[in-house]
C-alpha cells in the first residue's frame, strides 16, 4: 500500500483481513507499523452473529456487533450496557435529503458542541436535541455513553483563615479555572455513513499519444467492485451547517463537501480474493469536540464495512453463473 502523505490533523489506521479463509478475523494497525490496536473476531450463538471488537494488547472485549442468523440488523453494544440496550445501524429512508444508495444512519451521545445548529433528524421518528452550550475547548474523552466529568468539591476556608491567605499569596490562575469548571452537557447526535468513490488513478486525458490499453487499464482498476468498500461517516450537524451556509452562498460555482469525521479508502488489490486492505483516516479535531473514544468509531466503521462487502457479494450474485454459484457454496461450507 502508498504511503500517504503525512497530515497531522488526521489519525491513520490500516485495516487488513486475512487472507485464510477459516480466518474471519480483521485487524487494525496503526500506520507504518505492524502493531496490531484492535481487531474483529466472529462467533456464532444460536441466534445471531456475534463479533466482539478487542483491545489487543489487554485482550479486553470493547465492543460487540450484533447480527441475526436469518433477517438483517445490526446492533452495537458495550459489555456496560444494560441488557437488551444497544445502538442500531438504520437505513436511511429515501423520504429523507440524506438518502443514498446503501447509506446508513446511527445516534450516540457525544459532547455539546456550540457550533451545532439545531440539529434535523434523518429520521422523523427521533426527537429533537438538546442546544446547551459549553465551550468547545473543555470537551472530554467519553468512555461511552459519554459521562460528564464531576465538578471539583471545593471547601470554602473560614473567614479568618481566608484574610490570611489572601495576604500572603495572590490568586492563582489555575485555581480560579478549576474552581469554575462545569459538568460537560451532553446531547444525542445523528451519524450518516455512506458509499464514498474517488478514483484510484488518475484517468489520463485522451490523447492521439494514449493507448486504448492504457486507457483500459485505468478505466478498469477504478471500477473494480471493492472500489464500492471506500466510504465516510460525518456528523449530520456538518451535512446541516454546510446546506445552510450553501442557502446563504448560492454563487459559488464548486459544490462543497460537509466535513467527515472518519473517510475509509480501500485499497484492496485488483483480483484480490476474500481478503480487504484498507486505510481509514479520523479526523484528530471533530474526534475531540466529540468526545467519544476511538475504539468506538473503529466498531462502527468495522460494521459498516462488513455490511457493505456482503451488499456487494450478494449483488455479484446475482448475477453469478450456476458454476459460480456451486464454488461460492463450497468454499462458504469450508469456513463452517
Amino acid at each position: 500500500m502508498q504511503t500517504q502523505p503525512h497530515n497531522p490533523n488526521l489519525t491513520r489506521y490500516v485495516i487488513r483481513s486475512s487472507d485464510v479463509i477459516s480466518d474471519l478475523r480483521i485487524n487494525v494497525f496503526e500506520e507504518s507499523s505492524d502493531k496490531i490496536i484492535w481487531y474483529k473476531e466472529r462467533f456464532l450463538s444460536d441466534e445471531e452473529i456475534v463479533e466482539h471488537l478487542v483491545h489487543n494488547q489487554t485482550s479486553t472485549i470493547l465492543w460487540t456487533i450484533h447480527k441475526p442468523k436469518r433477517g438483517w440488523y445490526i446492533r452495537i453494544r458495550s459489555p456496560s450496557f444494560p441488557p437488551g440496550v444497544f445502538m442500531p445501524l438504520l437505513p436511511v429512508p429515501r423520504s429523507s435529503p440524506d438518502y443514498a444508495d446503501a447509506a446508513l444512519y446511527f445516534s450516540c451521545r457525544t459532547n455539546n458542541l456550540p457550533l451545532s445548529p439545531p440539529s434535523t433528524s434523518i429520521s422523523p421518528k427521533k426527537s429533537g436535541i438538546s442546544r446547551d452550550s459549553v465551550d468547545s475547548d473543555t470537551t472530554v474523552v467519553h468512555s461511552y455513553p459519554p459521562t460528564p466529568p464531576v465538578a471539583p468539591i471545593v471547601t470554602p476556608p473560614s473567614p479568618r483563615s481566608l484574610s490570611t491567605k489572601l495576604d500572603e499569596i495572590g490568586p492563582s490562575p489555575a485555581n480560579s479555572a478549576r474552581t469554575q469548571a462545569k459538568p460537560i452537557p451532553s446531547r444525542i447526535a445523528q451519524f450518516l455513513l455512506a458509499p464514498h468513490s474517488t478514483p484510484h488513478i488518475p484517468i489520463p486525458q485522451q490523447t492521439d499519444q494514449t493507448s486504448f490499453i492504457t486507457r483500459a487499464v485505468s478505466l478498469f482498476k477504478n471500477h473494480k467492485p471493492s472500489h464500492s468498500l471506500s466510504f465516510t461517516l460525518t456528523p449530520v450537524d456538518n451535512i446541516r451547517r454546510l446546506k445552510t451556509a450553501g442557502s446563504s452562498q448560492s454563487h459559488h460555482l464548486i459544490p462543497q463537501s460537509p466535513t467527515p469525521l472518519l473517510v475509509f479508502h480501500d485499497t484492496t488489490p485488483v483480483l484480490t480474493f476474500r481478503s480487504m486492505t484498507g486505510l481509514l483516516e479520523i479526523n484528530r479535531a471533530e474526534e475531540h469536540m466529540l468526545g467519544v473514544e476511538t475504539s468506538f468509531w473503529i466498531a462502527v466503521s468495522l460494521s459498516y464495512l462488513e455490511f457493505l462487502e456482503d451488499r456487494e457479494v450478494s449483488g455479484l450474485c446475482s448475477r453469478c453463473s450456476p458454476l459460480t454459484l456451486l464454488l461460492q457454496s463450497y468454499l462458504a461450507a469450508m469456513t463452517d
